[in-house]
């Protein structure tokens, strides 16, 4: 457990933690509610251009009832930038939410992109690129840390 945040956002969003356990024991962290994935190509890490906050992050989203955090993680790297991928889970972060301070949960999965498929805007995301330290445009502070996590 860390004593010190992982990083603090431009929001004001707080990664305070960074849990190393089995997949099987994610559910005993609550409210666990969303997955994402640090997923990497030959050409670097991808990235989706979020279509609401203009910023560009890691894909992933909220867990749907009924579904696993695999499942989520999936559908969301899917539904948001078109791809498919061989899920590694990798952790559980802990998150302090702004405005309210609320308190939750993440899995995290990471993911080698052996092809790129074709990319379609959508209503989640504008453009996917593969990053490898270019200046892009503001990549938030906590999706930069996930990304180290990938090693």
């Amino acid at each position: 457990m860390q004593n010190s945040p992982i990083c603090i956002n431009q929001k004001g969003d707080v990664f305070l933690d960074f849990f190393e356990v089995l997949e099987s024991e994610a559910n005993r962290f609550e409210p666990l509610t969303h997955a994402l994935v640090v997923a990497r190509a030959e050409q670097g890490f991808l990235l989706m251009l979020n279509a609401y906050r203009h910023k560009w992050e890691v894909p992933g989203g909220f867990i749907d009832a009924g579904e696993t955090p695999r499942q989520t993680a999936a559908r969301e790297l899917m539904e948001e930038t078109g791809q498919v991928a061989d899920l590694r889970f990798r952790g559980i972060m802990k998150f302090q939410l702004q405005p309210d301070g609320r308190m939750e949960y993440g899995a995290l999965y990471v993911a080698g992109l052996k092809e790129i498929r074709p990319f379609e805007p959508n209503t989640e995301a504008l453009k996917i690129h593969l990053w490898s330290g270019e200046d892009i445009g503001y990549i938030d502070e906590i999706d930069q840390k996930l990304l180290e996590l990938y090693m």
